[in-house]
């Protein structure tokens, strides 16, 4: 919960290593909780929980995404220690929030809350700190805690960014993607001609150059099949594209024109090293 507060700076990171500009713009709102939360169960499943003081500078419409601590990263030190921390969390492939865009919240000696906000309201909260120690031992300024909104909450143009897609319902709104999203493989894996999603719980996959072991599955690829009559049609789409499932959710059938491609669930799952 945020509380009416003095004028904060805006900071806008445009990546790793580069300039960071300063704005004086004044912010509406800052959070004026406390900085700093005792995370005592960082592996609990629900984000705000092991997500500290990050989690509750959030303000989403849905419920928190992810958070966590940040034992686990890595650590900087020297000249702007505390943008450094930033920078470095965000460039992180694994870390899926927003490259740039973010502003100094709020700033304490040891401690400094970065924010990124979407029409007014935080979605992204990071916790960088001093006397962060990571797993190799060192100890420096470092992301403390973080928590997210779903991603479905951020522009177009950032979860484009992170390869993120996020469907719409039949109204245009936006779909949560703890109900259905889908991404293209990992890169480092070269699987990134293929596509994943998640949906209700289940995953599904498109594979047409066959680059995951096909020991996943107990059928091969087919680019265009006949829609069966008993396919549900889910109302969501994206990009001209409709989600239809089989009645077992063994499919999911997207379908664009008169094309019906069917992903199907794989029999089983090792994931990308």
């Amino acid at each position: 919960m945020k509380t009416a507060a003095t004028a904060v700076l805006l900071l806008l990171v445009t990546g790793c290593g580069s300039d960071v500009v300063i704005s004086a713009e004044p912010v509406d709102d800052p959070y004026d909780g406390p900085l700093h939360v005792e995370v005592t169960q960082p592996d609990h499943p629900d984000p705000l929980v092991r997500s500290g003081a990050a989690g509750m500078a959030l303000e989403c419409a849905g419920e928190p995404y992810s958070g966590s601590t940040g034992s686990n990263w890595g650590v900087t030190s020297g000249e702007g220690e505390a943008v450094g921390a930033l920078e470095d969390f965000v460039a992180d492939e694994v870390a899926s929030v927003p490259k740039s865009g973010y502003r100094t919240e709020r700033e304490e000696a040891d401690r400094v809350l970065f924010s990124y906000d979407a029409a007014g309201k935080t979605k992204v909260a990071i916790i960088v700190a001093d006397g962060v120690t990571a797993d190799s031992g060192e100890t420096g300024w470092g992301m403390e805690t973080f928590a997210e909104c779903d991603p479905a909450e951020l522009p177009d143009s950032v979860t484009d960014a992170l390869g993120i897609q996020v469907w719409v319902d039949q109204t245009g709104e936006r779909v949560p993607t703890t109900i259905l999203q889908s991404t293209m493989g990992p890169v480092h894996c070269e699987w990134d001609s293929a596509t994943f999603l998640e949906f209700q719980g289940g995953t599904y996959i498109k594979d047409p150059e066959g680059v995951l072991p096909p020991q996943w599955f107990d059928t091969t690829f087919d680019a265009d099949v006949r829609l069966p009559d008993d396919a549900i049609d889910t109302g969501y789409s994206l990009d001209g594209q409709r989600l239809w499932v089989s009645p077992d959710q063994s499919t999911v059938y997207v379908v664009t024109g008169q094309r019906v491609e069917p992903w199907r669930a794989p029999t089983k799952f090792v994931g990308c090293a």
